[in-house]
Protein backbone atom coordinates (compact mmCIF):
# COMPACT_ATOMS: atom_id res chain seq x y z
CA UNK A 1 0.00 0.00 0.00
CA UNK A 2 1.91 3.05 -1.33
CA UNK A 3 0.82 6.38 0.89
CA UNK A 4 2.87 9.93 0.47
CA UNK A 5 5.51 11.15 2.71
CA UNK A 6 3.39 13.81 3.87
CA UNK A 7 0.63 10.85 5.19
CA UNK A 8 3.35 9.09 6.77
CA UNK A 9 5.40 12.15 8.70
CA UNK A 10 1.36 13.25 9.92
CA UNK A 11 0.22 9.76 11.45
CA UNK A 12 3.55 9.05 13.07
CA UNK A 13 4.68 12.61 14.61
CA UNK A 14 1.86 12.74 16.99
CA UNK A 15 2.88 10.01 18.61
CA UNK A 16 6.00 10.61 18.04
CA UNK A 17 6.24 14.18 19.59
CA UNK A 18 4.63 13.23 22.40
CA UNK A 19 6.98 10.68 23.87
CA UNK A 20 10.42 12.31 22.48
CA UNK A 21 9.21 15.83 23.12
CA UNK A 22 7.89 18.47 20.78
CA UNK A 23 11.97 19.35 19.30
CA UNK A 24 11.51 16.07 17.45
CA UNK A 25 12.23 16.06 13.92
CA UNK A 26 11.34 13.50 11.82
CA UNK A 27 14.39 12.57 9.08
CA UNK A 28 13.07 9.04 7.54
CA UNK A 29 9.57 7.45 6.98
CA UNK A 30 9.07 4.27 5.19
CA UNK A 31 6.50 1.49 4.81
CA UNK A 32 6.55 -1.90 6.05
CA UNK A 33 3.39 -3.64 5.59
CA UNK A 34 1.22 -2.44 8.34
CA UNK A 35 3.82 -0.51 9.92
CA UNK A 36 5.72 2.77 9.64
CA UNK A 37 9.48 2.78 10.16
CA UNK A 38 12.21 5.29 10.01
CA UNK A 39 14.72 7.68 11.67
CA UNK A 40 14.15 10.85 14.49
CA UNK A 41 16.45 13.04 15.65
CA UNK A 42 15.86 14.24 19.39
CA UNK A 43 17.75 16.41 21.43
CA UNK A 44 20.95 14.64 21.75
CA UNK A 45 19.91 11.44 20.58
CA UNK A 46 19.27 9.82 17.00
CA UNK A 47 16.31 7.10 17.06
CA UNK A 48 14.80 4.37 15.41
CA UNK A 49 10.90 3.95 15.25
CA UNK A 50 8.52 1.67 14.44
CA UNK A 51 5.20 2.11 14.67
CA UNK A 52 2.16 -0.41 14.08
CA UNK A 53 -0.58 1.45 12.36
CA UNK A 54 -3.27 -1.12 13.34
CA UNK A 55 -2.23 -1.81 16.98
CA UNK A 56 -0.78 2.22 17.49
CA UNK A 57 1.78 1.39 19.14
CA UNK A 58 5.38 2.75 18.93
CA UNK A 59 8.45 1.08 19.54
CA UNK A 60 11.70 3.36 19.94
CA UNK A 61 15.38 2.68 20.17
CA UNK A 62 18.28 5.17 20.62
CA UNK A 63 21.07 4.43 17.70
CA UNK A 64 23.24 7.52 18.74
CA UNK A 65 23.37 9.21 22.35
CA UNK A 66 25.09 12.81 22.46
CA UNK A 67 27.32 12.97 26.22
CA UNK A 68 28.94 15.59 27.94
CA UNK A 69 32.68 14.97 28.24
CA UNK A 70 33.59 14.38 31.76
CA UNK A 71 38.03 14.20 31.03
CA UNK A 72 39.25 17.06 32.36
CA UNK A 73 42.07 19.10 30.54
CA UNK A 74 45.46 17.86 31.44
CA UNK A 75 46.97 20.87 32.28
Amino acid sequence: MLRSVDSLRTEISAPLTSRMGPQTKILTAEVHGDEVRGLALCPGKVIRYVFAAQTQRLRTKALLSLTLSTRKPAA
